[in-house]
């Protein structure tokens, strides 16, 4: 097979949705993807007839619910946010502040849960959604814990990062806090 393979491409659809809900049209879709408009078409209408994506009345593509289905069995998500919900939910009921319960995925942190305060300033990621670990307080707080390797390399990137444009990684794109 010559170039990418096509698992890696369905990846980058099902990765061009970047906002719960969010339904976007096919060249949307290609261009986020960056991928051609026919491979796009082929691929998303193949992770349609899995449920992996659905369309809706404006044809539109939007994400699935068998992926909810799929990704409600990742152990360490969902396990971690069981034990964790009901003392998130006394310190939220306490604090009257965002509560956020994030893990550690190699140089990322991943949104498990949060619970949205209504008077706080919006929280700029998703659950699911992956933030850098110098991007926010908690991620912050997850690289003071992490090996020593890891907070060496993020270190390195942020200060060259920071001698540049400072911009924030595509990955840490704003939502709306419900």
């Amino acid at each position: 097979m010559h170039g990418e393979p096509v698992l890696e491409r369905a990846f980058r659809v099902l990765g061009a949705f970047t906002e719960a809900g969010e339904g976007l049209a096919l060249h949307t879709l290609a261009a986020r993807a960056g991928l051609p408009k026919s491979t796009t078409s082929r691929i998303a209408a193949q992770l349609t007839d899995v449920g992996a994506l659905e369309r809706v009345d404006n044809g539109d593509f939007v994400v699935g619910l068998h992926l909810l289905e799929i990704t409600s069995l990742a152990p360490r998500g969902h396990g971690l946010r069981a034990a964790a919900l009901r003392f998130m939910q006394d310190l939220h009921r306490v604090t009257g502040r965002h509560i956020l319960l994030v893990v550690r995925d190699g140089d990322e942190a991943v949104l498990v849960e949060r619970l949205s305060a209504r008077d706080a300033a919006a929280v700029k990621y998703r659950v699911g959604g992956r933030l850098p670990l110098f991007g926010a307080g908690i991620g912050i707080a997850l690289l003071a814990h992490a090996p020593g390797r890891i907070r060496r390399k993020r270190w390195r990137a942020r200060t060259t990062r920071s001698a540049s444009a400072g911009s924030w990684p595509p990955y840490a794109r704003t939502a709306s806090a419900p």
